[in-house]
């Protein structure tokens, strides 16, 4: 067991001898047990204190997040098939036609996706 290992160890069976609770959750830093100490969630390995995000809070982060990352992801991925379609114009490899038409089929994938998670 490293130092700090112990260290943690020790911290958290004094948080939990001053009345600390152990929570079935796992920090999602270390993975080390949480404990409640009073109102707050603390990890005791990381040294800090754990908040948990509401649903509502977090469908409503979501929703920002894709509403601002969405279009111009869409913008990307359509400038790409744009470039890829000029350099598949151009080649005569089979082997590089290939890959390259693997690469596009990814690529119409992809953008179908984003523009169904869009709407």
């Amino acid at each position: 067991m490293t130092e700090k290992d112990d260290k943690s160890v020790r911290r958290m069976a004094e948080l939990l001898r001053q009345g600390a609770t152990m929570l079935a959750d796992a920090c999602p830093q270390c993975n080390s047990p949480l404990l409640k100490v009073g109102d707050d969630i603390y990890c005791a390995k990381c040294n800090r204190r754990i908040v948990y995000a509401t649903e509502d809070s977090a469908q409503a982060a979501d929703s920002g997040i894709l509403h601002t990352i969405l279009p111009e992801l869409q913008t990307v991925l359509v400038r790409k098939l744009e470039a890829l379609g000029q350099i598949i114009d151009a080649e005569t490899d089979t082997e590089s036609l290939t890959a390259l038409v693997n690469l596009m089929v990814l690529l119409l994938q992809s953008l179908e996706k984003v523009e169904q998670i869009g709407h």
